[in-house]
């Protein structure tokens, strides 16, 4: 089969208008693939001189070797407790108006609920992550609207309304990868930025292909399967694109990888419920414990600290507001209801407490950017910094901003729920300026991280309004 994202020809700047249609292609070869679905259709899309990779070279492999996972004995999922309980899922809904402004710039889309969704959701999943102050405004565009033709499979089940602009997305794709070619040559940074989104494009289109299952399987590999992880969510691309917001570049593949892990697990940790729910496997907390064979909330909890540490004592602060800007995002998704989650939580009792040994996982081990903690269970960042008087000054920082700014104003103090015009106020100021959505994000990693870790917590328990969704909303 012939395919576009999956081509030779993805970056060949004399084959853009083929390419085009190659992806629009790709997208309308869905529906009949998954009726045909076998275990090895996805690796058959591969061209054996498919263009991704050639740039962010570190992740070329994982997403052909892990769809040829699928195809070869799967482990069960071990018999530990799983947490369940959390407020429904629902398709597209917006949250507000705020959003639809940066997608315009990009699209002629009209201003109904359908496309302020839309702007929150697939072009804001990229955009609310990114500063375009700072870097290259014309590669978030680009970056955000392959994000939009990501969408197509992402939220095949529920996103009909959203192909009037399948064949504009597809051509500012192509226009992305011309950019960045013709305006960053010499920008091998900006080069795996680009292929990194392609590689996402790939991975999700290949997780689409899957029918929903109805338990959970896991493939054996399980660095593999986070690194895939990585790809099919966007993460690794995110970090390396916001990495660049700060010069000089600090750390390498590896600490990109670690980043991403405590990045995703700010979405992970919120959807873990929900993808309990709808058996889906593709959640690093699941990845963990299906590998560990115990749940894995110490494991990832004390991984995401010691990155943070990290951060903090080597002036990272990318790494700081990445995580916190796509907290800020799942709490702004009106279809995710992460507020009430985090309102309606209830910990586990002291006596109660998640006893599994936090540096448990060797692959985690492998990744972490500090040595082992004399005192692994002790998860407070302040402790775990070298440098706590960067800390401190970090967080009063983000303290003074609330305290002067009237858009941000006692944003530490009020609920969850309260939050949430907070931040679209902040996405509004974003494009001029992004000074109060870091504030929110600093904040939030820095000292209120408990819901993040209760939320995976099969002892904590929800309290709140409940009903039946369906699993096509994952």
């Amino acid at each position: 089969m012939q395919t576009g994202v999956f081509g030779p020809n993805l970056y060949s700047l004399e084959h853009g208008e083929e390419t085009e249609k190659g992806l629009v292609a790709d997208i309308l070869a869905i529906p009949e693939l998954r009726k045909s679905w076998i275990p090895d259709v996805g690796p058959r899309l591969f061209h054996s001189k498919s263009a991704v990779g050639c740039y962010d070279k570190h992740m070329k492999p994982y997403p052909m070797e892990e769809s040829l996972a699928w195809t070869r004995s799967l482990m069960k999922f071990p018999d530990i407790p799983r947490p369940l309980k959390a407020p429904p899922r629902s398709g597209m809904i917006p949250r507000g108006r705020v959003n639809l402004r940066s997608m315009a710039e990009t699209f002629d889309v009209p201003d109904t609920p359908f496309w302020n969704a839309a702007a929150e959701q697939s072009y804001g999943y990229i955009w609310c992550m990114e500063d375009d102050n700072l870097i290259c405004k014309d590669c978030v565009r680009g970056t955000s609207s392959v994000g939009v033709l990501a969408t197509f499979p992402d939220y095949y089940h529920f996103c009909q309304e959203l192909y009037p602009v399948l064949e504009l997305s597809a051509k500012r794709t192509v226009e992305f990868i011309n950019h960045v070619h013709r305006c960053h040559p010499n920008g091998e940074e900006d080069h795996k930025v680009m292929d990194a989104w392609l590689a996402t494009l790939q991975a999700i289109y290949l997780d689409v292909l899957h029918p929903k299952a109805d338990s959970l399987r896991c493939p054996a590999d399980e660095l593999q399967s986070i690194r895939y992880r990585l790809i099919n969510s966007g993460v690794r691309a995110l970090t390396l694109q916001a990495r660049l917001e700060r010069g000089p570049l600090i750390g390498d593949d590896v600490i990109v990888d670690a980043v991403s892990i405590a990045m995703i697990t700010m979405h992970d940790a919120c959807d873990y419920r929900h993808d309990n729910q709808a058996n889906e496997f593709y959640n690093v907390m699941t990845i963990v414990s299906a590998h560990q064979g115990v749940p894995g909330t110490n494991m990832i909890r004390r991984f995401c600290i010691d990155v943070w540490a990290w951060a903090v004592d080597n002036g990272a602060d990318w790494a700081i507001h990445l995580a916190g800007r796509l907290l800020a995002w799942q709490l702004y998704m009106a279809r995710y209801r992460t507020p009430i989650l985090f309102d309606h939580l209830v910990p586990a009792d002291a006596n109660n407490q998640p006893k599994e040994d936090p540096y448990g996982d060797p692959i985690l081990n492998s990744m972490n950017p500090l040595p082992p903690s004399s005192q692994p269970y002790d998860f407070d960042l302040r402790n775990r910094c070298g440098n706590k008087e960067r800390y401190d000054e970090l967080l009063r920082d983000s303290l003074a901003h609330f305290e002067t700014c009237s858009g941000c104003h006692q944003y530490d103090k009020v609920s969850w729920e309260s939050r949430v015009p907070f931040i679209g106020r902040a996405y509004e100021k974003k494009y001029s300026d992004c000074t109060c959505l870091n504030a929110i994000s600093t904040y939030m990693i820095l000292a209120c991280m408990e819901p993040v870790w209760w939320a995976m917590d099969y002892a904590a328990e929800y309290t709140g309004p409940m009903e039946e969704w369906s699993p096509m909303l994952c």
